[in-house]
């Protein structure tokens, strides 16, 4: 890896470095966008807020996003069970 390929970004005057692998450079680099674009979005309808303020909403949103995400998976995952359950023993039952 060369130093050509790191990046940097301003994130609310922050800057942050960013040396993609080649694993991940599509995910980082989403990343580095989604907060970026979430910014920029929260600083259009409130443009008086200060940079800490955008930075803590912004990431307040995220988490919330993000628990919520877990909370449907969780709950995908239970249904799921609960239905390949259902199947085995629908299939036992006509096995006997």
């Amino acid at each position: 890896m060369t130093q050509s390929q790191e990046q940097e970004f301003d994130v609310l005057g922050c800057k942050v470095k960013y040396r993609p692998e080649r694993h991940d450079s599509h995910n980082a680099k989403a990343v580095i966008d989604l907060v970026l674009l979430e910014i920029q979005e929260l600083k259009a309808k409130r443009p008086l807020l200060r940079d800490t303020d955008v930075a803590v909403l912004v990431a307040l949103k995220m988490a919330t996003e993000k628990l919520e995400l877990e909370d449907e998976y969780k709950t995908n995952i239970l249904k799921l069970e609960e239905s390949l359950e259902t199947a085995l023993q629908a299939l036992s039952l006509e096995e006997n």
